[in-house]
């Protein structure tokens, strides 16, 4: 029996990935939930909520979130490339590696 090769576009080394906090302003155009949804389950990169303030008007979502994501470059600017199609602010910090004592 012959089986379909699966390309899932997986190289044999890894990507390098970097841990980054990203910052979204949410002006209302797009909801929370399909955000995370889209992050999630579209661009392949796991987050966790750092922090979330936000306000819920007439089924629309204002305030600002951070992100922690463990991401790669072209993810990256996937993502902001996303973002910037629904018009909302963001940035992104580093996270620095701690270096333990030795």
């Amino acid at each position: 029996m012959i089986y379909k090769q699966e390309t899932t576009g997986k190289t044999f080394f890894p990507k390098s990935t970097k841990q980054i906090i990203l910052e979204i302003e949410l002006n209302g155009k797009i909801r929370f939930d399909i955000l995370l949804y889209t992050i999630y389950n579209h661009y392949n990169v796991s987050y966790k909520i750092v922090n979330a303030n936000i306000e819920y008007l007439n089924g629309s979502n204002f305030g600002n979130v951070k992100l922690l994501l463990n991401i790669s470059q072209d993810q990256i600017e996937k993502i902001e490339n996303y973002l910037r199609e629904y018009k909302l602010l963001s940035s992104r910090i580093d996270v620095l590696q701690k270096k333990e004592a030795s």
